[in-house]
């Protein structure tokens, strides 16, 4: 049965690292997906997992990965014994970790180490611990210097969009553009350089998935007021599908084990970035 497990990061390091995971599947293969994400930095330990995009394309990942942040819901096929340590990165985090424009790596995995030139040798300080707790604290030793030479301005710019995301069921990018005082080219530009996509298409993304968390947490109140930031059910079912990868009726029927198992990081809300934490 696979196991997976989180943890949180540093204190310090929260708004830049949404949760630390460790991942085992013992069975030879598994099919199965998950919902448009943020950027993931991953460590494959043992086996293989092949990721197909929203594009047609497809990736198989194995070692140090990073995963650019997603437009849609991703179907994966694992081939095991299959381990992995990864963290989630947000838009600050892809800032200052990776100075490359997010909008590059849409729907795509690269090797870590072309990105991180000596990410293999530091990542093999975590590959020898055996506990997820000795993972984080070796993790956060490796993030934590980069971290603090982050850009004052764009922790402020992410917390100013991620403040938006989070103010409404389906926020309007005019108020984001009136708060930045940026002209729509240059807001957009930024925007896609952080979190890879325009905001219009971020709060597409994130009114489908905060709609999927109160259909999967029976939150019959939410859910409704959620449906009704959609044009219609069609519509509804529409950007479920895309986003979540599957129905308003299979999400409150139950999903597979592997969508159960990834839901579990809604325990830790109140830790960690309620944009995370809330889809």
């Amino acid at each position: 049965m696979p196991n997976l497990e989180y943890a949180l990061p540093g204190e310090s390091l929260r708004e830049f690292v949404s949760v630390y995971y460790r991942f085992d599947c013992p069975e030879p293969y598994i099919v199965d997906g998950e919902r448009a994400a943020i950027a993931q930095l991953r460590l494959g330990t043992c086996g293989s997992v092949t990721m197909h995009f929203p594009d047609g394309t497809s990736t198989r990942c194995t070692g140090a990965v990073l995963i650019g942040p997603t437009t849609a819901a991703v179907r994966f096929e694992i081939e095991g014994p299959f381990h992995m340590f990864g963290l989630g990165l947000t838009a600050a985090g892809w800032g200052a970790l990776t100075q490359q424009s997010a909008a590059d790596f849409l729907d795509r995995v690269v090797p870590a180490s072309t990105i991180f030139p000596n990410i293999d040798q530091r990542l093999e300080l975590v590959r020898e611990l055996d506990s997820l707790p000795q993972m984080c604290a070796a993790a956060d030793s490796i993030l934590q210097p980069i971290i603090e030479e982050a850009s004052a301005e764009m922790i402020a710019f992410t917390r100013m969009v991620d403040g938006w995301l989070a103010s409404g069921v389906s926020p309007m990018v005019n108020d984001l553009h009136a708060q930045s005082r940026l002209s729509e080219r240059q807001l957009t530009r930024r925007v896609k350089q952080l979190y890879g996509m325009p905001p219009k298409y971020l709060s597409r993304k994130y009114r489908a998935l905060r709609a999927a968390r109160a259909l999967i947490d029976a939150q019959p109140d939410e859910a409704d007021f959620l449906r009704d930031a959609f044009y219609d059910q069609s519509h509804m079912i529409r950007e479920l599908k895309l986003f979540a990868g599957t129905t308003p009726t299979r999400l409150r029927t139950g999903e597979g084990d592997l969508a159960r198992l990834i839901d579990q990081r809604g325990q830790l809300k109140g830790s960690i970035n309620p944009l995370v934490a809330e889809t």
